[in-house]
């Protein structure tokens, strides 16, 4: 194993950061036309990888995009990249654009797809954040509709989720989240929301313009360890600022307490069911890295 700490690979390529290029005809680059994930490790484990991978495919799929190779195979591609790093806590991120050739929307231009993945140490937010809390800010800007682009694709087309983001970093928010054409809101710019009210878990439903994400799944799945109940609902800002917890998922993030939105504070050090998910959402990292390390690839 090498001593690189950080790399880019362009279609299986592995350069320095500094050397990696890609075409200024990649269709990625001219529309947005490509899909990723990103993910983080734990002790040389890639974090559901499978999962991720899996969703890739589907944003593939959506926007009839042919990857070259299958979901095992892409897998163990990722992991032979990982190999060549001695690290044990890493970002990653795969992105897959429709390749690239003569500027021009046809989807019969590009000959392959491009492929790059990024891989470097992986540094947490500050730990304040999980003690004291973060402030997010529900902006004016509405969620992509699914009739327009399905958030469930997971897309290089980033500049709704963008925008959003410029929008609460004006009111020094920690994250951003959109609304819907009820004005109920969907989700965060890089995460999805949960509030608690009356003991009860509630999440902007499925079937919202919202991105399904990794860890918002398996929050649902292990929320019955520590006897809660999660439910599917819309809601808008002000049924959000009446919850009694708040709290954002993401797989790089995991799971971060809210302390104030639009104005409205909470005392996180009150939070007692996200403290307890918390921590069954950490035995959960370990019951998987403990799995995982009998199957993955990486030895």
């Amino acid at each position: 194993m090498t001593q690189t700490k950080e790399l880019v690979a362009i279609n299986g390529h592995i350069s320095k950061p500094e050397d990696a290029k890609i075409s200024v005809f990649d269709r990625g680059f001219l529309f947005g036309d490509a899909i990723y994930e990103v993910t983080r490790s734990y002790g040389r484990i890639l974090f559901e990888l499978e999962a991720h991978v899996d969703r890739l495919f589907k944003s593939a799929e959506q926007i009839d995009m042919r990857l070259q190779m299958n979901k095992a195979e892409l897998i163990g591609h990722i992991y032979s990249i990982y190999k060549k790093l001695d690290i044990d806590n890493v970002f990653m991120r795969i992105q897959i654009s429709r390749g690239q050739g003569p500027i021009g929307m046809s989807g019969k231009i590009p000959q392959s797809v491009n492929e790059v993945i990024y891989m470097y140490p992986f540094v947490p937010i500050d730990s304040s954040y999980y003690t004291k809390g973060a402030k997010a800010f529900v902006t004016s800007r509405l969620r992509n509709s699914k009739r327009a682009l399905d958030p469930n694709i997971k897309s290089g087309n980033y500049l709704n989720n963008v925008m959003a983001f410029i929008e609460g970093e004006k009111q020094d928010a920690f994250e951003s989240f959109m609304v819907n054409d009820k004005n109920h809101i969907t989700e965060g710019c890089t995460s999805n929301i949960f509030m608690v009210k009356n003991g009860v878990f509630i999440t902007p439903p499925s079937d919202y313009d919202i991105l399904q994400g990794i860890t918002r799944k398996i929050i649902m799945k292990i929320a019955p360890r520590i006897g809660a109940k999660v439910t599917e609902e819309g809601f808008d800002l002000k049924t959000l600022q009446n919850a009694d917890e708040v709290f954002l998922t993401s797989s790089t993030r995991e799971i971060v307490p809210i302390n104030n939105v639009n104005g409205r504070s909470w005392d996180v050090s009150r939070f007692s069911l996200t403290k307890k998910l918390t921590e069954a959402y950490k035995r959960y990292i370990e019951e998987y890295c403990e799995s995982a390390q009998k199957t993955h690839p990486w030895k």
